[in-house]
């Protein structure tokens, strides 16, 4: 809950210190103003044009990063079944270490999102895996390492795709002109005249509120991988849950995968 009205919280004291000022130069420097509202009009149609072109932009970016963790969890089941496959098709052949390096891979890109791993040991903890899928070859398997390293190699893609969301700005030279914008609707409300005393109540917070909140909002969704090692820092961040439901099944599988190769050992034994 909280998450939800984070932004809008945190936006509030600038709200107020922006009435506050616009009341203080009106009621103490007895400073009523030099232009009217409605002269204001053409700027505010400006920046509310811009704040929905920036958004839109930003916004196109965050409906394909909703889909990147599924993609994350998609590839690394895939992977996860071929070893399976391999068990089936040489039990001889031990999977239970090869699926640990699945599992260190999982928890590896789970560090990294968490921001408690860096890109470098994220892609170093890729290319462990992909030594392992190669051993495949080795063993006659050359089918399965060929589809193995095509999974891996998705998924390499999919991490540097988020990479690339998380570090590139949407249009920097965009956000110099909201901001400009923003700046001049700020001083044009201190310097604004208004009707009546509910109205400037009203306006000044109202239109402070829009332009602050709204670029904020902008550049949250604008990197929408900002977790901390805590997790989400506001609800702009997509959500995790397939790829966390992913390592949770992962998990299970590989208990009773470790569960089961001890006895499997005796059987052979005897």
């Amino acid at each position: 809950m909280w998450m939800k009205w984070k932004l809008m919280v945190t936006t509030l004291p600038a709200v107020f210190a922006a009435l506050g000022v616009k009341l203080f130069l009106e009621y103490g420097l007895k400073f009523e103003g030099v232009v009217e509202f409605s002269d204001v009009g053409l700027v505010l149609t400006g920046g509310v044009f811009l704040i929905g072109f920036m958004l839109a932009g930003t916004m196109a970016d965050y409906k394909e990063s909703e889909k990147l963790p599924g993609e994350l969890a998609g590839n690394l089941e895939a992977i996860e079944d071929l070893l399976d496959q391999v068990s089936v098709t040489k039990p001889q052949l031990s999977t239970v270490g090869m699926k640990s390096a699945v599992v260190k891979t999982t928890e590896t890109i789970r560090d990294w999102l968490l921001r408690k791993a860096t890109y470098p040991q994220m892609c170093a903890e890729l290319t462990a895996l992909a030594t392992v899928i190669q051993r495949l070859e080795k063993e006659g398997l050359a089918y399965q390492a060929s589809y193995g390293l095509g999974e891996l190699k998705k998924l390499r893609n999919t991490c540097t795709r988020i990479q690339v969301i998380s570090r590139t700005g949407f249009l920097p030279a965009g956000y110099a002109l909201l901001e400009t914008l923003a700046a001049l609707v700020l001083m044009l409300l201190m310097v604004a005249k208004f009707k009546t005393f509910l109205a400037e109540l009203i306006l000044v917070p109202f239109v402070t509120l829009i332009f602050i909140y709204m670029i904020r909002l902008i550049r949250d969704i604008d990197d929408p991988f900002e977790y901390s090692e805590a997790g989400r820092k506001s609800s702009a961040e997509v959500d995790l849950f397939p790829f966390e439901d992913y390592r949770d099944r992962l998990k299970l599988r590989m208990a009773a995968a470790e569960a089961k190769a001890p006895a499997a050992s005796v059987t052979s034994a005897a």
